[in-house]
């Protein structure tokens, strides 16, 4: 193989791999704990309809930011079960080669 050519195959950091997925579970968290602030407005036109839509605007907006936490966590667990699968195989493989006495 000549010097200019990539290796072939996949080269995987998996410590990599895992603080990537720590920061998204640690940043699902953060997220998920996000609150619109709505609550605190919602009387402040007395008299009015504001109380009624400041409420669903807060429902809505308090659910969209806990959806988008449970996406962040989705992804999070996806990337720590690949990094799991990859450290399986790769380990499943040397141990394969060292029972043919390929690896030592």
């Amino acid at each position: 193989m000549a010097d200019d050519q990539p290796p072939r195959g996949m080269i995987v950091d998996l410590a990599a791999l895992q603080t990537f997925a720590n920061n998204l579970t640690a940043e699902a968290q953060s997220v998920t704990g996000l609150r619109s602030g709505l609550a605190d407005a919602v009387n402040a036109l007395p008299g009015t309809q504001w109380n009624q839509t400041c409420t669903q605007a807060q429902t809505s907006v308090d659910n969209a930011v806990k959806r988008i936490g449970d996406r962040l966590t989705k992804i999070a667990e996806s990337v720590e079960q690949s990094g799991k699968v990859v450290q399986l195989t790769d380990d499943e493989f040397r141990d394969k080669l060292t029972r043919i006495g390929l690896h030592t």
